[in-house]
């Protein structure tokens, strides 16, 4: 009997650091698929006096073959020029300003899809609810630069 409660609290210690641990996991923010997918490099960054609280970055996305992002918007403007690859574009809610490479300006509104070839450029407002997919074997790169609030993620996810 003696040995049972000498044992007694190193099997109530085991069994609490086992829920204790289940729980820790359990608790963790899932992963952003987004982050986990698309390589996002900073190329150029600054803070414009003329702007308080924002950040004006130059950013090169390589987004992987075969990829859907999330739903998501941007904490302020963003305009994007794509390099390589094909984009299939989707917005949500709001609209965004396409110029293709021969310079043809056209919007885009809510519910409507386009596929965005090399050269072409998109303007996106802060807060427009939208979505990209690269259906190809191939990346696509964007070059893109955005004026957005410090201090906030560069995408947030939106539940549509």
């Amino acid at each position: 009997m003696l040995k049972f409660h000498k044992l007694l609290p190193l099997v109530a210690l085991t069994f609490l650091s086992s829920v204790a641990i289940v729980r820790s996991q359990q608790l963790q923010t899932p992963t952003n698929a987004y982050t986990q997918k698309v390589t996002r490099e900073v190329l150029a960054s600054g803070s414009p006096t003329e702007v308080q609280g924002r950040v004006l970055e130059l950013v090169k996305y390589t987004i992987p073959p075969n990829s859907k992002l999330p739903v998501h918007i941007h904490p302020g403007m963003q305009i994007e020029r794509v390099e390589s690859g094909t984009l299939t574009y989707t917005v949500v809610k709001g609209s965004a300003k396409i110029t293709r490479s021969n310079g043809k300006e056209e919007m885009l509104e809510a519910g409507q899809t386009t596929r965005l070839n090399v050269g072409d450029a998109l303007v996106e407002v802060g807060g427009m609810v939208h979505y990209g997919e690269n259906e190809t074997d191939n990346p696509v790169i964007l070059l893109s630069a955005s004026l957005f609030e410090e201090g906030k993620p560069k995408a947030i996810l939106i539940n549509p």
